[in-house]
């Protein structure tokens, strides 16, 4: 029987054109390193089981594919890690999708300290111009509109609540009574079980900014310092000193400790010895920055995003309903918000609607780093590890050749080395794998292990030659007990980083990688590779 009919050549080169076929048709995905992009590594708070970090894996996905972008990927590695990878290097990109990804996204609405709604009983938000989603341009900006649905017990709930909540304040015969109504407070985040600590500064500066308003923060004019923090319901102490807690502040803080707060957040500036004293009763410190000069530190610290008054329709005022019971249930509502220009506008409109859409996370952010490759980079990336490639087979080549001193040799493991990178490759673009740089290292490591099991193949069946003593068949079985024994150990080892090593990070695409392409050498190029060695030295010793 000729080689090129021999079943297991044959279904080599079956399989060697369908991967062919593949990568021309479905082409090859290459990560970050290779393409260009960013990966976020996100730090938990503390470690999850594994049925909340897969909500906490779904939640980041779908706030990556609602923020337009593509070829996105999130993996958890452990119990407290995400990657999470992104084609997308431009710098103002990377920096609202990293603020957006260190939200956790718990959105509350409240009135006096009391929740109207959640972001959990918002049933659908509507992104439809007829219902009045978009943004519109204003006297003093740009102002956008969110239009929402809230299932029925919620918007039961928040109608009850917000019944009569407008004061008639006068009469105008020609536009009617004139109502002075509360305000609902929106928040992102809102802390629980914190209390503030506030400088005395900032506690100054702060009431001042609230009280002059600032439209690009949705904050209205005469907005008071106590009804902010009523409606967030936080403890907070102002610190007169700028170094350690009067005792009076020590008894309050000591008071608040335990059931009501076990959190101090402390302004940037909190001293050395107020940190410790805190850290002393039991709590524990988290210290929030605030890049906005012109926005209250407490409005950030405290997770408010808006403060939207009451009409005398949604109070049920006008037209009048005198019965709480008969009152008309308000499940559609609207956020409004503003914003200096027209992009700014539609990215505040676009990130709350992603918060809206997809919840919130479980449970916080501890840290994201970040590494961004530029597209030109990673194509010299490429390059350079084909490059290598190609290097690293001629020198294999030189080698083989020095050892045989006949090329017919040589150039069938060379060969069949290319033809087990083209199947795993092939492979992966069916399944539409990623091949990151540790992926590819693993392919070269499988490549690199496949031609020592050649070598092994041929040497075992020229010991015949000097033996004069077994079958070409048991000669090749003898082989094969090596090849497999081998192939056993490289899974063996690879296998557990797969199975229960997701804390390795990259160490995962290499350890796919090099078991794929052990098991394409065991189960479809050697045993081609043996009928071959053995054609080859039969004709040599009839020779």
């Amino acid at each position: 029987m000729s080689i090129a009919r021999n079943p297991k050549v044959m279904f080599a080169a079956v399989v060697i054109l369908l991967s062919l076929l593949s990568i021309a048709i479905n082409g090859v995905q290459f990560g970050v390193e290779f393409r260009g992009g960013t990966l976020f590594h996100i730090q938990l708070e503390e470690p999850v089981s594994p049925d909340k970090m897969e909500t906490i894996v779904s939640v980041v996905s779908q706030r990556l594919d609602a923020f337009g972008l593509k070829d996105t990927k999130v993996n958890s590695l452990g119990n407290d890690l995400l990657v999470a990878q992104i084609a997308e290097t431009n710098p103002e990109q990377i920096a609202r999708l990293e603020s957006l990804l260190r939200t956790q996204g718990k959105f509350e609405a409240t009135l006096d300290g009391n929740i109207l709604f959640e972001g959990s009983d918002i049933v659908q938000v509507f992104k439809d111009a007829t219902r009045g989603y978009g943004v519109g341009q204003s006297e003093n900006g740009y102002t956008w509109n969110l239009p929402f649905l809230l299932n029925q017990t919620a918007g039961d709930r928040f109608s009850k609540s917000v019944f009569h909540r407008c004061t008639a304040v006068s009469f105008d015969p020609s536009s009617g009574t004139q109502y002075d109504c509360d305000s609902t407070y929106f928040f992102i985040d809102r802390p629980a079980e914190a209390v503030l600590i506030i400088p005395k500064n900032v506690f100054s500066d702060d009431s001042q900014l609230l009280v002059q308003g600032n439209q690009a923060e949705n904050i209205p004019a005469g907005t008071a310092f106590a009804e902010l923090m009523k409606n967030a319901t936080m403890p907070y102490v102002v610190a007169e000193s700028d170094n350690n807690f009067s005792q009076a502040e020590s008894s309050k803080l000591a008071s608040l400790l335990g059931y009501t707060a076990k959190e101090a957040i402390v302004h940037p500036d909190a001293s050395r010895e107020q940190r410790a004293s805190l850290e002393s009763m039991g709590y524990r410190v988290v210290e929030v920055k605030n890049e906005r000069p012109e926005t209250p530190w407490t409005w950030v610290a405290t997770g408010a995003r808006q403060i939207i008054a009451l009409t005398p329709g949604i109070a049920n005022l006008d037209p009048y309903v005198e019965n709480p019971n008969s009152a008309k249930i308000f499940s559609e509502l609207s956020i409004t918000g503003s914003g200096a220009s027209q992009d700014e506008a539609i990215q505040n409109l676009k990130s709350l609607a992603i918060l809206l859409e997809t919840g919130s996370l479980p449970i916080g952010i501890k840290e994201i780093s970040k590494e961004s490759i530029s597209p030109l980079l990673g194509e010299e990336f490429l390059s350079g590890t084909f490059l290598i490639g190609i290097i690293g087979l001629l020198v294999v080549a030189l080698v083989l050749y020095i050892r045989y001193r006949a090329i017919k040799l040589a150039l069938p493991i060379l060969l069949t080395g290319l033809s087990e990178i083209v199947i795993v490759v092939g492979i992966a673009s069916i399944l539409r794998y990623n091949l990151d740089l540790a992926s590819v290292a693993g392919i070269l490591a499988s490549v690199g292990t496949g031609v020592n099991d050649q070598i092994v193949i041929i040497d075992e069946l020229k010991k015949g030659e000097l033996t004069e003593g077994g079958s070409y068949a048991n000669r090749v079985k003898k082989a094969f007990f090596i090849v497999f024994a081998a192939a056993a150990t490289s899974i063996a080892t690879m296998l557990p980083v797969i199975l229960f090593g997701f804390g390795f990070g990259k160490l995962v695409g290499f350890a796919i990688t090099t078991i794929l392409g052990v098991l394409v050498g065991v189960l479809i190029t050697r045993p081609a590779f043996s009928v071959i060695a053995e054609q080859i030295l039969k004709g040599s010793e009839k020779s």
